[in-house]
Parts: structure tokens; sequence; C-alpha cells
């Protein structure tokens, strides 16, 4: 058994003039969760929809679990759309059973299934509603339970979510995290602090272009940082000391009070720990107020690096 289980392979697909992807590739392994970063318009939702089979591409060439047609693997990947939508005076659970006896359940297999997705979203006390009942954040969940049937080894899930409240959004990345195990996830997100959260894995678009892709820790690369904001300003003599202690690489002033601090790359993340205590400790002893400290959003960083390469977007 691969370890890759979809492989991209110098894809492009064009809508008339425009070209929304151009000559991509990257493998996606097992058990990842794989993040799908760009601005609007970078061709996330149009690479989502050719994996899927939604749509062929001009060039290229794409293999989910070493089929290259979708038919051939009915029931083995779950998809979230966008706007996924459903009937609206419809109970919810007679739309998810349909879904299932269309690929071939029994009735009452299928019910049982959609029982038990319906379980893991949280919706299972109100599987008899209709669709139309639903507040915005039960909906969501819907879409997601729709995506888990039948317990596919890959899901798919565009902007999963997009509109929700922290709450609701909250209880989403918990479920996606608990599939981890048993499942592969291709997620896309704007949240970057949801990605940084859910990844481990990410591929970065930009007007079609691949611009980076890797594992988290060598695209982002392995040197972690904090920012921390102080009660005052440190004195030249206490920031050379500071980048001189144990694990640290450098230190760089962001605004008034407020410091970027790098660690040395490739320490383990007890090792970070270590010297995030052992530097809060040290700043302490100095009669300074360590006012916040919080860890920076690497993806974000990369998003940031290689979408501004490209010029502002409107």
């Amino acid at each position: 058994m691969t370890d890759i289980v979809i492989d991209i392979k110098n894809i492009t697909k064009r809508f008339g003039p425009v070209t929304a992807l151009e000559n991509v590739s990257f493998s996606i392994p097992r058990h990842s969760i794989f993040g799908v970063l760009g601005p609007n318009g970078a061709g996330k939702t149009t690479l989502f929809s050719v994996i899927a089979g939604f749509i062929r591409p001009e060039e290229g060439s794409v293999t989910v679990l070493e089929e290259s047609r979708m038919d051939h693997l009915l029931g083995r990947v779950g998809i979230l759309p966008q706007d996924a939508l459903f009937q609206a005076n419809i109970p919810i659970i007679d739309q998810l059973t349909y879904f299932l006896r269309l690929t071939g359940w029994s009735l009452e297999d299928a019910r049982e299934e959609v029982v038990r997705v319906l379980r893991i979203v949280g919706l299972d006390a109100i599987l008899l509603r209709e669709a139309s009942t639903l507040s915005h954040g039960m909906y969501k969940r819907l879409a997601l339970a729709q995506a888990f049937l039948g317990s596919p080894e890959i899901i798919i899930l565009d902007e999963p979510t997009a509109g929700l409240d922290w709450r609701s959004a909250k209880t989403v990345r918990k479920t996606i995290k608990k599939l981890q195990e048993n499942v592969t996830i291709v997620v896309s997100s704007h949240n970057m602090s949801e990605m940084q959260e859910l990844c481990d894995h990410v591929a970065v678009l930009e007007r079609g272009s691949l611009v980076a892709v890797g594992p988290v820790d060598e695209v982002t690369g392995t040197s972690q940082s904090i920012t921390i904001v102080l009660n005052r300003d440190l004195s030249p003599e206490l920031t050379d000391e500071s980048i001189s202690r144990p694990g640290i690489k450098d230190m760089s002033q962001v605004e008034e009070h407020t410091y970027r601090v790098f660690f040395e790359p490739g320490l383990s993340p007890e090792e970070v720990d270590r010297t995030m205590h052992g530097f809060q400790k040290f700043i302490i002893e100095k009669g300074i107020t360590l006012r916040s400290f919080q860890e920076d959003n690497r993806i974000e960083d990369l998003y940031l690096k290689v979408t501004e390469k490209e010029g502002d977007h409107p």
C-alpha cells in the first residue's frame, strides 16, 4: 500500500481565456491533514473539483487511491463543496439515507450509518428535523456529516468553517482532528489560525500556480518564533543578552514594547517549551513585566511571504 493517496501531475485547467490552474503538481500523503491555501481566485476550488472528478483538466492527470477514474472510487472519497445544499422540507435522516442508498447500501444499514455520522457532528438528537429548520451552524455540520458518510478513506473539505461562529468552528475543527487517524483530509480555508491548528502539510496556490508545498515544518522553516509584549523597551545590552540565551537565534523589535523572538532551527517541541520557559524567567528576573506572549502563526507567515511576491490582490 502506497503512502501517497492523491497524486497530482502537471494539471492545467482553463475556462475560456482564464487559466485557473497551470502546471500544478504535488502529492498528498496518507493520514495527513493537507491544507490548500490561496487568495480568492487562486484556483483552490477548481483544484478540488479536478481531484473530485467534477471537471476535467486540459493537461495533466490526477490519481486518487491509485485510481484515475472517480467512478471506481464510489464510497471511498467524501466531499464537502463550498456551498453544499439540501432539500429544505425533507428530514435530514431521509436525505442522508437516500445518498447512501444511491451507492448500494441497504435501507437498514444506511439508517445506522446516518445515525453514526450525525452523532459525530452532534446532530443525532435532531435527525428528524427538516433542513430548513436548521441554524447556519447546524446546516454546515449537516454538510460535514454528508462528507463523512460511509467512512471514506479521503475527505475533501472546501471552506468547512466559512460563516460559522467561533464555537461552531471549533467543534468542526475538533471533529476533523479526530478523524485523522483513519482518514486523509484535504481542506481549504482563509483562516490562517485554523490552518495552523489543523494542518501538517500545506500547498499554496497563487493565480493558478503552485508556489509552495510540503510538510508545514519544511515549507515554513523549522525555526519557530513567539511575539512578546513587555512593559517597556529592552536596552541594547538586554537584547544582546536575550539573543545569547540557549535555543534563541535572533530577536527583533516589531513595535513599541513588542518583540519577535526566533528559536534555533530544529528544536523539538519539548526543547521549544524549555527555551520559552527559560526566556520568560530571564525577562522577569530582569525586572521587566511580560504582558503577553503568543506563538506566531508560521502558516500565515508563509502565506504572506509567497503571495506578496505576486503583488497585492483586489
